[in-house]
């Protein structure tokens, strides 16, 4: 013997042969069960599939036999070893519980159509050709099937029908260049053409699918699911198949039905059906939420059949417009009206109960009725309609007794409906005595009261008819009450005396001193006008209190630099007076109400100009510092009313800049007292905002960021201006701004401190100018630290700033991105028609994928700048760069004709991506191709599509396209100035689409 001969290497001892799990069974189970198998489940059904021959077994739904069927031929055509390999196939996929998401993920189509076939024979005890053309008839099953089996088997061939053209979509979808794989896709390696022809053959059979599976959700028998002991494998001792199907577990039909409805939503949202897909989701739901209810958590054991995901079914109520809970009353409210008014008795009486509709709904609707019938409506009886007003005017009336408020409401529904008042107090008997049990206790009280109140009022004039309803309806009111309530009624000859009808009682006053004191503390809190807040101080220090008087409420504050000043007065009534009226001005500054604020302040500094306190240097400071807290509210209001101006403006621009010198002043030592910083920023801004430049060009204290960031910024309009034509490098505010971004390391910082300067600032800027410089700097700055080129943003004065950043690495692009928004969002607020802003906050959503809000700002600015579409659309108002991005974003969202059609507005038509787009729409059904016929005013597109409308078969839209192509304006031979016109017509169509699609 050889050694150095080679040989095969011996296999590992835990190697196990596929015809190993035949002679033993129970090593299937034990793989199985690991907690990791290798090869997995699926993996072993491919293996199993691929081994059994498939020459006797017609699975290619391509092409399906006409008059085949599962009746063709009685029994099984397999061989023994086919037969043992697709038995085991089935075990396994039994053991995954026919879980078809792991399937269909896992396994090629032709696999998924194998197992399917092999499933449907092996139950019926005959060879099934799929797809199956007789649904309708229960199929004959042979010696060796079981009804109930094959029923579950054609089941899930049907959902498999559904969801396949459902996932074929989504592969093609997710290997275009605009979009990722998603999580629970097919691989797109392995979803081949030839898979794509096959699905497609499943098309004229799905109707008959959809029939078979809403048949079976309404099927009141039991539903048996195959488990994996209801395959026995073969052994060498049969001849043929002996399953156990018997051993099949029934399942709960809301567990079917919750699954059935699921596929059935999926399906109906491919294909656009919304309202069905509408339907089936709220089906869905309704069944999920009973078989939670009765099965889940009750055996510990995982679902038996349904696969349904809980943020996969929110995912869908969502997509189908179901927002809030899908038998919310006031959705049902909206559609009973649309209905005329159907059902809206029980939508009432059901809200009584769950209070969900807001009043001013149930008012306006009852209005709405009424107007319904004094216009004399001929769409139904009159007497039927006035009753169904009653009905409404009712129930209206127990809501409002039962939430305990508006009973005045009540009375007017009364008065309104005089002349039928026993009507509606019937309806006031019948509809409370119906639900009188499910009130709580209070609510129940309350109607009692308010019956009693009826009676008292309507006693005497409607006594019969009360007694009668009474007698009728005694829940609320019974015969023994009313007989007990009359009795407590005096007769109408009893003389009152005097002192009874007395209306002018008078309650003696009590002395009590803390009272007294409380009250005072209470006005004194609430007040505010300066008169009444001296007379109460002096009222309650006569009272001695032990503590200082601004220690009353605790919610006043001041700022600290005027704290540093008032503690060290003496205690007495200027150190009272003067935190009290600080802390108001603060407290309606807040509330923005800016005069009353203003006043109080005013007050408080000529109360420091009284002449016996000339003298005292903390009350001059004081007085100082009060002036300029109440320059602070002034300046909060001016940005607040913006762009509103203040009559006294130039006085409060030379007041800001007097407050600005003094800190110029103080920090050379010529002076100790200083503005505090949110007084000095405040003041900054507002002289930036106003392009007061040349007072902004100071040396500020580092103390205060935000007036060294207006300084800069200052600079950098200096820069512009002097500049002109030339490109001049600013770095004082650039390195101003570029340590905000610093990630620091081992920080949890995710966004920006809302007490930074930058964020201050950015809350304080209103002209346009300034706004549009710090907009280019936090772009430029963002571009750099993206460094990808297609992603680039584009703003005005970017060729301010620096070209590059050293150590990009620790800064936070997020943070950068983060205050671009917060700045975008406050320019837009003021300045919503600002068309390079609204450009820039659609390159900002660009860059962070969000292509629909991209599109939406986008669109908005080239809707401002045709004055919304009154106006032809032309340059520079778009240019190819903008073009370019909204083609991008529209195939990102599946949009590829409309794509096709932004691809005119290059400089030059780019065909090669237009005729691409074109082609991406036999996949794609997310924009309707037709609709954009009438947008596209080159020939030459046109005749493209005309001839892939040719290629594709579809006749009548290759027809609807020949006859936009033969509009005379589009004609090659006309001059360039109709061209022109029958371009700029096509484009304010085109735009009039994008804003009813994006903007509406």
């Amino acid at each position: 013997m050889d050694l150095l001969k080679p040989r095969t290497v011996p296999l590992s001892e835990e190697t196990i042969l596929w015809f190993e799990f035949l002679l033993k069974p129970s090593l299937l189970t034990k793989h199985l069960t690991k907690v990791n198998p290798d090869p997995s489940a699926t993996d072993l059904i491919t293996q199993f599939l691929t081994i059994a021959p498939e020459s006797q077994n017609q699975t290619d739904v391509s092409t399906p036999d006409p008059d085949g069927g599962p009746n063709k031929a009685e029994g099984l055509k397999y061989s023994k070893k086919q037969l043992a390999l697709k038995i085991l196939a089935l075990k396994v996929a039994a053991f995954i519980r026919w879980d078809l998401d792991k399937l269909e993920r896992s396994l090629t189509v032709a696999r998924q159509v194998q197992l399917l076939g092999d499933l449907c024979s092996i139950t019926a005890g005959k060879m099934v050709t799929l797809p199956l053309s007789l649904v309708h008839e229960s199929p004959a099953v042979g010696p060796d099937g079981s009804k109930h089996s094959l029923t579950f088997a054609l089941t899930l061939y049907h959902r498999w029908v559904l969801r396949a053209q459902v996932i074929r979509a989504a592969v093609i979808k997710n290997t275009k260049p605009f979009n990722t794989h998603g999580p629970t896709m097919p691989d797109p390696a392995a979803f081949t053409l030839r898979d794509e022809s096959s699905i497609s053959a499943l098309e004229p059979f799905t109707q008959l699918s959809i029939d078979f599976l809403n048949q079976l959700a309404q099927d009141p028998h039991a539903f048996r699911v195959l488990t994996y002991d209801s395959f026995v494998p073969l052994d060498s001792n049969t001849e043929n198949t002996q399953q156990r199907f018997d051993s099949a577990i029934a399942i709960k039909p809301c567990e079917l039905r919750a699954q059935i409805h699921y596929d059935l939503c999926q399906y109906y949202l491919y294909v656009q059906r919304y309202e069905l897909a509408r339907q089936n989701v709220l089906l869905c739901k309704e069944n999920y939420a009973q078989w939670q209810r009765e099965e889940i958590g009750r055996t510990g054991l995982p679902p038996a059949y349904c696969t349904v995901d809980t943020e996969g079914l929110k995912g869908y109520l969502l997509a189908c417009g179901v927002t809030g809970e899908p038998d919310g009353l006031l959705q049902r409210l909206h559609e009973s009206i649309l209905n005329h008014y159907s059902d809206i008795v029980m939508i009432l009486k059901e809200d009584n109960i769950r209070k969900e509709i807001p009043m001013t709904q149930r008012k306006l609707l009852e209005l709405n009725i009424e107007g319904y019938n004094a216009i004399g409506s001929t769409d139904g009886n009159p007497i039927e309609q006035m009753e169904l007003e009653l009905a409404v005017a009712a129930l209206n009336i127990i809501r409002y007794v039962m939430d305990g408020e508006n009973i005045l409401s009540c009375n007017v529904a009364l008065q309104k409906y005089k002349n039928q008042l026993p009507k509606l107090i019937e309806s006031l008997f019948q509809y409370a005595d119906e639900q009188y049990e499910q009130f709580s206790l209070a609510e129940q009280e309350h109607l009692k009261r308010y019956f009693f109140k009826i009676i008292s009022l309507y006693g005497e004039e409607q006594g019969a008819a009360i007694e009668g309803f009474v007698q009728t309806y005694s829940k609320v009111v019974s015969v023994q009450e009313l007989k007990d309530f009359r009795l407590q009624r005096p007769s109408s000859d009893i003389q009152l005396s005097g002192i009874a009808v007395q209306s002018d009682w008078i309650i003696p006053e009590s002395k009590n001193p803390r009272l007294e004191l409380g009250q005072l503390e209470r006005q004194l809190i609430s007040c505010t006008s300066a008169n009444a807040i001296r007379k109460l101080l002096v009222k309650i220090a006569g009272t001695n209190p032990s503590k200082p008087l601004f220690t009353i409420n605790p919610s006043w504050s001041i700022p600290y630099a005027l704290e540093q000043i008032l503690i060290p007065l003496p205690r007495g009534f200027l150190q009272d007076f003067a935190y009290i009226l600080i802390g108001k001005a603060r407290e309606l500054t807040a509330r923005k109400d800016y005069p009353t604020a203003i006043t109080l302040l005013t007050v408080l500094k000529n109360e420091t100009q009284r002449p016996e306190l000339v003298g005292n240097p903390l009350v001059a400071k004081l007085g100082k510092m009060v002036s300029w807290e109440g320059l602070l509210v002034q300046v909060q209001q001016v940005l607040d009313e913006w762009p509103k101006k203040p009559a006294d403006l130039p006085q409060l621009i030379r007041n800001c800049k007097q407050c600005l010198n003094a800190s110029v002043v103080s920090n050379s030592g010529a002076g100790d007292l200083v503005p505090h910083a949110k007084v000095l920023e405040h003041c900054a801004a507002l002289l930036l905002n106003f392009n007061e430049w040349n007072s902004l060009l100071i040396q500020p204290d580092k103390r205060f960021p935000g007036v060294e960031l207006c300084s800069a910024l200052t600079q950098a309009f200096l820069d512009i201006e002097k500049f002109k034509g030339t490109k001049k490098t600013n770095r004082e505010a650039w390195e101003l701004v570029l340590p905000m971004f610093i990630s620091q390391p081992g920080s949890r910082q995710r966004q920006l401190a809302p007490d930074s300067p930058l964020v201050l600032l950015i809350a304080k800027l209103r002209d346009p100018l300034v706004i549009s410089i710090m907009l280019s700097l936090l772009a430029k700055l963002h571009n750099i630290l993206k460094d990808e080129t297609n992603l680039d943003m584009n703003a005005e004065y970017m060729f301010l700033w620096p070209t590059n950043v050293n150590n990009t690495s620790i800064y936070s692009i997020k943070l950068v991105s983060e205050a671009l928004n917060l700045l975008l969002n406050q320019a837009l607020k003021y300045y919503p028609n600002n068309i390079p802003w609204l450009k820039l906050k659609g390159d900002l959503e660009f860059v962070a994928n969000n292509h629909e809000a991209a599109m939406r700002f986008y669109v908005t600015a080239l809707i401002s700048g045709t004055e919304y579409c009154t106006v032809h659309l032309q340059r520079p108002l778009f240019d190819d760069f903008l073009i370019r991005r909204m083609v991008r974003c529209s195939s990102a969202l599946g949009c590829f004709v409309q794509a096709a059609v932004l691809c005119q507005f290059f400089d030059e038509t780019d065909y090669g991506l237009a005729f691409k787009s074109i082609s991406e729409r036999s996949a794609n059904f997310a924009d309707a191709m037709d609709t954009y016929y009438s947008c596209i005013w080159d020939p030459t597109l046109l005749e493209f599509i005309v001839n892939w409308h040719y290629k594709r078969g579809e006749h009548k839209r290759r027809l609807q396209t020949i006859s936009f192509l033969g509009q005379l304006e589009l004609n090659a031979n006309n001059n360039e100035e109709i061209k022109r016109e029958a371009a700029a017509v096509r484009k304010n169509r085109f735009l009039r689409s994008l804003a009813k699609q994006y903007m509406c």
